[in-house]
């Protein structure tokens, strides 16, 4: 597999980028909040501050910026406004102990790749897009977290709509 080639690419907040230890209901030191969704589940209004843990497939996120290391909280917006963003696969990894951020990143990188093609719609190898992911630290794994979230975007440009079978 190639990932390595596209992925070294990317910058480092790229590689991993963790979830705080907060469980499912948010940091207590945080305003984040649940984006507000119409009965179908999807975002309708822009927040600046969406709880990670109220994100799911088919969110559309903005760049948070400093996404380095840990985060809690990200900028959301409707799949119909511009965005960097969309979350395409979501997946718990199995298990009572926590694997390692090694083996969370390579088990994220794995899953990811592996939803790539049937959601883009052409292999990763030939598409434009890249993707990246959110995983779970030991702390949060602690706090019940167990998600791996994969975002798909295009390096070169923010997109509109969905990228689900946009073969490109």
């Amino acid at each position: 597999m190639t990932l390595s080639r596209r992925l070294a690419v990317l910058p480092i907040a790229a590689l991993v980028v963790a979830l705080v230890a907060t469980g499912c209901s948010g940091s207590p030191f945080s305003s984040a909040q649940a984006p507000v969704r119409d009965e179908s589940g999807a975002i309708t209004e822009t927040n600046e501050s969406t709880d990670v843990f109220a994100l799911r497939v088919g969110d559309c996120l903005l760049d948070a910026g400093s996404m380095d290391t840990e985060v809690s909280e990200t900028p959301t917006v409707p799949c119909a406004e511009a965005h960097d963003y969309e979350a395409y696969e979501a997946q718990d990894i199995p298990g009572e102990e926590f694997p390692g951020d090694e083996a969370v990143a390579t088990q994220a990188e794995q899953v990811c790749y592996d939803a790539f093609t049937p959601f883009v719609g052409m292999s990763y190898e030939e598409s434009v897009l890249n993707f990246n992911y959110f995983v779970p630290t030991a702390a949060s794994w602690d706090a019940g977290d167990r998600e791996i979230l994969c975002l798909v975007y295009d390096e070169a440009a923010q997109t509109t709509g969905s990228l689900a079978g946009v073969a490109r």
